[in-house]
């Protein structure tokens, strides 16, 4: 599936109004940003390069950090980091060992992130372009090599600095639509109606923008009662999957008396 074939079920959403199809695109192209950027897709995620931390390093920019593949503007979510304890990127499989990273809150990265060791655990700070930062801790004493597996921001066949000038521009909004939606199909119906809803606010029917907002989101009745959107309903393939999972009990040692 392809953001064009998605055009004319947002036509259908915003009162049949065909000439809104030429720039629609646009308003796709960000609803899938803004879905995947929250939410989990098997088909985003992916295995990083094999590659080694810059030995007295801590801090790597979001985007363009060396961890991910340079096609891939920027990652979303990290699901593992693993760290070997070999140096380089000489790793041979079955023999070389090593360690996951864990994911800390700041307040414990910190610290940890200005001594030298053996990476143990990460934090995200920030997202824009110019600041976001992955940090590390403990500072690489070595270039330990690394895997990252991870999700990226949704890709397209333009830059991202293009997409929103593909709103005003019919070439631009063209090449976008030929771009692959790589979010399951069940969530069609959730990508034309958060697109259309966008559509809404530019063209004045705000009612019935906050309506699909309502359909999306969930609101609560008069009775103060809440009513789940299509978003929360929405199982992801990541949620399904950890049904099957196995847990462990955790044991309760009460104090003897």
């Amino acid at each position: 599936m392809i953001i064009n074939n998605l055009v004319q079920p947002c036509v259908s959403k915003l009162r049949q109004r065909t000439d809104l199809a030429p720039v629609l695109p646009y308003y796709i192209a960000q609803a899938l940003i803004d879905i995947s950027q929250n939410t989990e897709f098997e088909d985003l995620k992916t295995t990083g390069p094999l590659t080694a931390f810059t030995q007295n390093v801590a801090e790597y920019p979001i985007i363009g950090n060396p961890f991910i593949y340079p096609g891939d503007y920027r990652l979303t979510f990290i699901d593992s980091w693993f760290v070997y304890f070999t140096t380089g990127v000489n790793v041979q499989p079955g023999v070389s060992t090593g360690k996951e990273i864990d994911k800390r809150d700041m307040r414990v990265v910190e610290p940890m992130s200005k001594i030298l060791g053996l990476p143990s655990v990460y934090t995200i700070h920030g997202s824009n372009k110019n600041s976001g930062r992955i940090v590390v801790g403990m500072m690489p004493d070595q270039p330990y090599a690394c895997q990252m597996r991870y999700q990226r921001q949704h890709p397209f066949n333009i830059p991202y600095g293009q997409v929103v000038l593909a709103q005003s521009d019919a070439d631009l909004a063209n090449k976008l639509g030929q771009s692959e939606v790589l979010i399951p199909d069940d969530w069609t119906d959730i990508i034309v109606y958060y697109a259309a809803e966008k559509a809404c606010d530019d063209i004045g029917m705000n009612e019935v923008g906050q309506q699909y907002h309502q359909k999306l989101f969930g609101y609560k009745d008069k009775r103060g009662n809440s009513m789940p959107g299509l978003i929360t309903a929405k199982q992801t393939e990541e949620e399904r999957n950890t049904l099957f999972n196995s847990r462990a009990l955790r044991p309760i040692v009460r104090r003897y008396t």
